[in-house]
């Protein structure tokens, strides 16, 4: 009786397993769909650590209770191989090669200056500083009225060639590029957003011109009480009817903001694309908005490679206030280049972003 009672139970659980299998790779792929056409559908990638995080609990159980079926577990994170690697991704670590150049992208949240007094070292200011990164893109990068000048002269000090880009209001977004090597030109990429921009630049790089792109691509549009209402919900402190209220309204409110995203990725894409054509070198980088597993990132790796996920190690979390902790800041280049030691630095924290830097080793096509 009780064997075939643990039979009974065996079979549910395997049942329950292949069906978290089936998830994990719905889940792992759902950034191929278009968030204009599938709204809804468009963040369940922030969902994927969950149901990768059952699949493991999955292999302890079979470890524990009937090792021969272990199997079963290990083939669903085989299968979803390409978005387990592309989420928490693993790596040997290599030391960066001589003559590498080092890249730096922070949103910096208008250097969070406000709490500190008129004529003190500002954090972030000190960070990129001691950072000494090569090429450093900035975001959110408005100083404070009277604290900007002291910020700006400090980052001149130390980069021959700082570059502003301000979206006008209302959204008055400032895009800043710093870099140790000549600016040839820079220039808007054109797309609709009231806040948001891209800006790309001709960088001579050890005399290889080199096409640079600095995003802020469309914020997620939650209001502080919407940030309030996903903390608690992860918690697990809403009823039933007030989670399910709640989490209609977060994936609505997520979902239009990505259908407003993806246009811009797109148009990203298709910029960049015609430089590849051209055999220029690309790196491009910044605050996507959006997880390794969404349309956005999707689109943009369709021709570039993603340093963090080619040497980063684990999930680099990246945004971190509100209880969302996803790694939304990214750095991209072509195949012209070769990726070491990315990182997402939590050690500072007076933006509500982490850094996120690597080197990069250029490689001569044959």
């Amino acid at each position: 009786m009780l064997y075939k009672v643990k039979d009974i139970v065996y079979k549910l659980v395997s049942v329950a397993n292949i069906v978290a299998i089936i998830l994990l790779f719905l889940i792992g792929n759902v950034d191929k769909l278009q968030p204009i056409a599938h709204p809804w559908l468009a963040n369940f990638g922030l969902g994927f650590p969950i149901v990768l995080a059952i699949n493991v609990l999955f292999i302890i159980f079979w470890v524990i209770a009937r090792p021969k079926r272990v199997w079963l577990p290990l083939l669903g994170l085989i299968i979803c191989y390409a978005p387990i690697r592309k989420y928490i991704p693993l790596n040997i670590k290599k030391e960066p090669p001589v003559r590498s150049i080092k890249v730096l992208s922070y949103n910096v949240f208008m250097f969070s200056s406000w709490d500190e007094p008129h004529g003190a070292k500002n954090p972030i200011v000190d960070y990129i500083v001691k950072s000494k990164a090569d090429i450093v893109c900035l975001q959110e990068a408005q100083a404070r009225l009277d604290n900007g000048d002291q910020i700006y002269s400090t980052l001149k000090k130390h980069y021959p060639y700082f570059k502003l880009m301000i979206k006008k209001h209302p959204g008055a977004d400032y895009i800043v590029l710093l870099s140790k090597y000549p600016v040839l030109w820079q220039d808007t990429i054109p797309y609709g957003s009231s806040s948001n921009q891209s800006v790309a630049y001709m960088l001579d790089i050890k005399g290889t011109k080199t096409l640079v792109v600095n995003n802020h691509f469309e914020s997620n549009g939650l209001s502080s009480g919407d940030k309030e209402g996903f903390k608690t919900l992860v918690k697990g402190e809403l009823k039933t009817d007030e989670a399910k209220k709640q989490s209609v309204h977060l994936i609505k409110k997520l979902g239009d903001v990505s259908a407003r995203r993806a246009p811009q990725a797109e148009a990203v894409a298709r910029f960049v694309k015609k430089y590849l054509d051209k055999q220029i070198p690309v790196i491009l980088c910044g605050d996507f908005n959006d997880s390794p597993l969404s349309y956005t990132h999707h689109v943009i790796s369709k021709e570039l490679n993603d340093c963090y996920v080619e040497s980063g190690n684990g999930p680099g979390i990246s945004y971190h206030k509100s209880g969302m902790y996803f790694r939304i800041d990214h750095i991209f280049c072509s195949d012209d280049f070769e990726s070491y030691g990315a990182k997402v630095d939590n050690s500072v924290t007076t933006s509500d972003h982490y850094p996120i830097y690597c080197w990069l080793k250029y490689r001569p096509k044959p």
